[in-house]
């Protein structure tokens, strides 16, 4: 069978075309196939219309097997993607092929010189068959009939067409092969000289005279003389055509009646409509097509059953109050996803929402998100599971008074019939949004989490809200009087950045959401920077294009907001600690190295790790008069501020002391004095502290003391490498300490290295430098300078482990020149 329809490039035409699709298929008893046809001429025909724009063919042919539907149009030039693997783009564009390699066996796109041609193939169920005795009726076998006995072989359809006196007036190719008769031997034959039911009963009708199983829309057995002389069982569907044109008659074997009887379903729904499904639909709709394509479905065929312009549903997400526009049939598909407030005209009423709701006629601009879509009345009913209204169907119709009560009542029974399926979508989205949302507010947290610096917390919050939550964002600080200061912005288009920040200095710093410049455009929305009590900036979000914040949507952005607040006052605050701990070791170090005429001096000094405010590790050298100098590296146990306070007191003891005249011994032990008497704070420390005065012929006379401090090491002029002055007490333990100096004498071109423990107690593993690894390298670095010596040493140490240094390290070296 075969039938074809032409249709305008205009919106009306998608709905004339579902309408004659279904109302072909349904009359050729083939609506086993309607859903899927319906659906994907659907999807093809809008295309054509949106992006074509030309007159669009329709074309079905029913066979045996199955339908084939074919859409055509006249702008072969506008290609089409094959092979699609994903869900289409927000414009739809390519949906129908989707929809075809979803719900079609097969498909395809044929391109001429003047047109473009997509084809779809929907097998039926049961297309291929066991053998019948086609060939036995053909040949003139006696031998078996329709009932069992043949060979394997295709289930032929055969397909009579009969005129208005009910004689024959088309035979095809499948019933010669099932019958024997040829089409000369039949045209204009009588039916009933070929065909009676198959028990033989042909009652008649009261007062017609006509046989009643030769009525317009019959299906059941029969039985058919072939040529051969065999009466053979075979099952038939009668489909009536227009009044006075006759009526087509589809014939199978007996035993394939399932390819053309009507599901028994359709006479139960035929019999007892309120009973079933006014969907119409499969069973197993919903497991086939899946969550989206179903409801995509139902909303097309309320369209089509209402006869209305265009249709929609709408959802409530569970956190929501708003509704959602989640499927639409014949309107922009730029208006999905949006949202709708309770009340909103096209929205079931606030007061009454489990009653359906009528626009008779609807002016323009009467309902808003609706408008240019040709609506004068509109009808919408709830969708309501276990009492709660958990959204809408709405059909809309380009006539005033478009829709009736019956249609009302009629479109409530859609919702009650959709309203599970939706439920269970609706339910399902939530919750895939719940979990992005949940995904993104942990990712968000790690990143916030992973700086301490105030500027890069600025710009990580911008790069987590852009492009998520919003189309660009800035972050505002408060100043010492309470003013806001512009500190970051971030577009989602970078190179609009600073364009954006232009707008917003113009706008002020204050009062940014109530008058945004009109570069800005769109909604601005201001949230407030809080951390432990204090508001100290605000987060400003601008959306251009995808509306004001909502739902959870604007929930996930107040939690950003939080968590960038604590985030930048933390930064702030370690920033700030960070600065003390700063300014407390440069105290703590001297402000610059004095020259000398009579040795060079190389330093090196890293606090291990960024957390330490403060080292425990220090050096010092100054003169102290009458050409002498004053040296000192010390250690003290632990870091911080505890630490940094022993230092402090170290350094400046020993500097004051040693200016007052003090000899190194003496100095040592009036501090151990004053480090006893800090008490609970004392913290004990390891000192190397010495003089150095000229001794003539360029000498220095090194006078030395190693307070439980690694003695240091002098590497001659002919690299011999010696450790120099006697391990003793360290400070701040005992009571009484008495130290003894140690005398050297450093000759021209010997190196003084005096270092911490973060030196020789660099390891990796079980491997560590020790004295023994700072001796080899020391014997390697005669005739350097000092400061190369000393920044040879921290090369070596970095070097020594993978691993960042785990103490600090102090690098004295005095080279004699």
């Amino acid at each position: 069978m075969h039938i074809q329809g032409t249709f305008a490039p205009e919106g009306r035409s998608v709905s004339e075309a579902r309408r004659f699709v279904r109302g072909a298929l349904e009359g050729w008893g083939a609506g086993d196939l309607a859903d899927e046809a319906v659906l994907a001429a659907s999807e093809l025909v809008t295309n054509a219309v949106v992006h074509a724009g030309t007159p669009v063919r329709v074309v079905l042919e029913l066979d045996a097997g199955g339908l084939r539907l074919e859409v055509e149009d006249l702008h072969p030039h506008r290609t089409l993607p094959l092979g699609l693997e994903g869900p289409p783009d927000e414009s739809e564009h390519g949906r129908g092929l989707l929809i075809a390699a979803t719900l079609a066996t097969s498909w395809g796109v044929d391109y001429t010189a003047g047109a473009k041609r997509i084809w779809l193939r929907f097998e039926r169920a049961g297309a291929t068959v066991e053998a019948t005795a086609t060939a036995a009726a053909v040949t003139g076998a006696s031998d078996g009939d329709w009932r069992g006995g043949a060979e394997p072989a295709e289930a032929d359809v055969a397909v009579v067409e009969l005129d208005a006196e009910g004689a024959v007036r088309s035979w095809n190719h499948d019933a010669v092969r099932m019958f024997g008769w040829r089409p000369e031997d039949v045209l204009g034959r009588p039916w009933l000289d070929l065909a009676e039911p198959f028990d033989g009963a042909a009652t008649t009708r009261a007062g017609s005279g006509v046989p009643s199983w030769t009525e317009p829309r019959r299906q059941g057995l029969c039985t058919v003389r072939t040529k051969g002389g065999l009466p053979v069982q075979a099952f038939e569907s009668r489909l009536s055509g227009p009044p006075g044109e006759g009526a087509v008659v589809l014939l199978v074997p007996a035993a394939r009646r399932a390819l053309l009887e009507w599901p028994e379903s359709r006479r139960r729904m035929a019999a007892a409509p309120e009973r079933h499904d006014p969907l119409g639909l499969r069973e197993d709709a919903l497991e086939r097509l899946g969550f989206q394509a179903y409801l995509d479905l139902v909303v097309e065929r309320a369209r089509d059953q209402l006869g209305g312009h265009a249709a929609y549903l709408l959802l409530v997400r569970d956190l929501d109050a708003d509704y959602e526009v989640s499927t639409v049939s014949g309107l922009d598909s730029g208006i999905r996803g949006s949202h709708l407030e309770p009340g909103t005209p096209g929205t079931p009423p606030v007061r009454n929402p489990h009653l359906p709701t009528t626009l008779t006629d609807v002016a323009e601009g009467d309902v808003p998100w609706l408008a240019g879509e040709e609506v004068r009345s509109l009808l919408v009913a709830p969708v309501v599971m276990e009492q709660r209204v958990i959204g809408a169907l709405g059909v809309t119709s380009d006539r005033a008074a478009g829709f009736d009560d019956e249609q009302a009542v009629h479109l409530q029974r859609l919702g009650a019939a959709v309203a599970s399926a939706a439920d269970r979508a609706r339910l399902r989205t939530s919750e895939r949004e719940r979990r992005g949302w949940l995904g993104f507010l942990a990712e968000a947290g790690v990143l916030l989490g992973g700086s301490l610096d105030q500027e890069m917390t600025m710009a990580i919050t911008g790069q987590i809200v852009v492009p998520r939550l919003a189309t660009w964002c800035a972050v505002y600080l408060d100043d010492s009087r309470g003013e806001s200061v512009l500190q970051q912005v971030w577009h989602r288009d970078e190179q609009a950045t600073g364009a954006l920040r232009e707008a917003l200095v113009r706008s002020g710093s204050q009062g940014v959401a109530e008058s945004p410049d009109e570069r800005l455009g769109g909604d601005v929305l201001d949230l407030p920077l809080t951390a432990r009590g204090r508001r100290f900036g605000v987060l400003t979000l601008g959306r251009t294009q995808q509306g004001p914040l909502y739902g959870e949507a604007l929930v996930v952005a107040e939690a950003i907001t939080r968590r960038a607040a604590l985030a930048i006052d933390n930064a702030h605050v370690h920033g700030e600690l960070q600065a003390v701990g700063e300014a407390l070791q440069r105290g703590l170090l001297p402000a610059r190295i004095p020259a000398s005429e009579t040795f060079e001096v190389g330093v090196v000094y890293e606090a291990a790790g960024e957390r330490a405010l403060a080292g425990g590790d220090f050096y010092d050298i100054f003169p102290v008069g009458s050409g002498r100098w004053c040296f000192a590296v010390g250690d003290v146990c632990g870091t911080g501020a505890e630490a940094a306070a022993v230092t402090g007191l170290a350094r400046h003891t020993v500097r004051a002391l040693a200016l007052t005249g003090f000899p190194v011994a003496a100095t040592l032990e009036r501090l151990n004095t004053a480090i006893l008497d800090e008490g609970e704070r004392a913290r004990f420390l390891t000192l190397v502290c010495g003089t150095l005065e000229p001794a003539g012929g360029g000498r220095l006379r090194l006078t030395l003391v190693s307070a439980g401090h690694p003695p240091p090491f002098v590497v001659r002029r002919g690299g011999l490498v010696e450790r120099v002055g006697r391990p003793q007490s360290l400070l701040g333990v005992w009571d009484d300490v008495t130290f003894v100096a140690d005398e050297h004498v450093l000759e021209r071109g010997d190196l003084l290295v005096a270092v911490t423990d973060g030196v020789l107690e660099r390891r990796e593993g079980l491997r560590m430098l020790g004295e023994e690894g700072l001796e080899a390298d020391l014997a390697q670095v005669v005739g350097l300078p000092a400061q190369a010596v000393a920044d040879r040493i921290r090369r070596l140490v970095s070097g020594f482990a993978s691993t960042a240094p785990a103490d600090d390290m102090a690098v004295l070296a005095i080279r004699v020149p």
